[in-house]
């Protein structure tokens, strides 16, 4: 399995850092609350399910 499609915490957190410097390079906005909010739940050692979990509900709130 390639670190593309694996889902180990060190692959999720490696491609999740790829988009950051990808977005960096295309000037893509970042939104610094989500960014701090998923250095809080690494720090925490949440789960790669518990961080998407939290993710997903603070988008959808953002949106909504």
């Amino acid at each position: 399995m390639s670190r593309w499609t694996s889902s180990s915490p060190s692959d999720v957190t490696w491609r999740r850092r790829q988009m950051s410097a990808n977005n960096d390079i295309e000037g893509v906005g970042r939104d610094e609350k989500a960014e701090r909010l998923l250095a809080k739940l690494e720090a925490s050692g949440a789960s790669v399910e518990k961080r998407r979990e939290v993710l997903k509900s603070y988008f959808s709130k953002k949106k909504g």
